[in-house]
C-alpha cells in the first residue's frame, strides 16, 4: 500500500518541469561539529537548509492550479529508507533551536522505524531533503520533486577530494536556474560556518 501511494506520487510529480544544479562542498566541518556536540548530522543539515529557506522564501512555494501559493512556516521533509517503502517524516518548523528539533527527529525516526508513523507526520513539507551519502560511492544523483514543494535537495557522499556534490532539483514554473544558484551558494556559506547553525 505504501510502495503504491509513493509511486502514484512519484508518477504525477515527474509532470512538474524540473531542473537541476550542482554545487561541491565540504561538509566535514558541519560532520566535525555533530560528533562534538553529539548532535544529529541530519537535523543539522535540515537546520542549514530551513535557514536558508527562510532567506529566499520563493524556495518555500508551490505551484497550484490557482497559482503560487507562499508559505510562513519551513516543514522539511525528510528521505528515510525503509524495509517496506520511502518515507519522508516531516521535521515542523525546521528554523526552531537544534534542542527542539533534535527531540523531534529522535521522535520521528523511531516512528518510522517501527512503520508508526501518522499521515500527520509524513505529510505537507514546504522543501525536502534526500541524504544518500551514507552510501559510498554514489558521486551525485538527482531527486524528483514532490507534490505541494518548490524544492528537494540531494546529498552525495563525499568524493575523493572531501567535497560532496550537492544538487537542487527545483520546480521552474516557481523558481529560476539564478534562484538556485543564489540558494546555493547562501547554503553552501551557511555550510561552512556550522556552530551557528548548532547554536543558532
Amino acid at each position: 500500500m505504501a510502495r503504491a501511494a509513493v509511486a502514484g506520487n512519484m508518477q504525477a510529480a515527474v509532470a512538474t518541469p524540473m531542473f537541476r544544479v550542482t554545487t561541491r562542498v565540504d561538509l566535514g566541518p558541519l560532520g566535525a561539529e555533530a560528533h562534538r556536540r553529539e548532535l544529529s548530522f541530519t537535523v543539522l543539515l535540515a537546520r542549514a537548509c530551513a535557514l536558508t529557506v527562510r532567506e529566499f522564501p520563493d524556495f518555500n512555494s508551490a505551484w497550484t492550479r490557482h497559482g503560487i501559493a507562499h508559505r510562513e512556516r519551513v516543514d522539511v521533509g525528510i528521505a528515510v529508507d525503509s524495509d517496506r517503502s520511502l518515507i519522508t517524516p516531516v521535521l515542523r518548523d525546521a528554523t526552531r533551536p537544534v534542542s527542539e528539533l533534535a527531540e523531534d527527529w529522535r521522535i520521528l525516526a523511531d516512528q518510522a522505524r517501527r512503520h508508526r508513523l501518522p499521515p500527520e507526520n509524513y505529510r505537507g513539507a514546504t522543501f525536502y531533503l534526500s541524504n544518500l551519502g551514507v552510501f559510498p560511492g554514489v558521486e551525485q544523483f538527482d531527486a524528483v520533486v514532490p507534490l505541494g514543494a518548490a524544492a528537494i535537495l540531494a546529498v552525495a557522499a563525499p568524493g575523493p577530494d572531501g567535497l560532496t556534490a550537492l544538487t537542487l532539483t527545483a520546480d521552474h514554473r516557481v523558481v529560476f536556474g539564478a534562484d538556485s544558484a543564489r540558494f546555493l551558494a547562501g547554503l553552501t556559506g551557511r555550510l561552512g560556518d556550522p556552530a551557528v547553525i548548532a547554536t543558532g
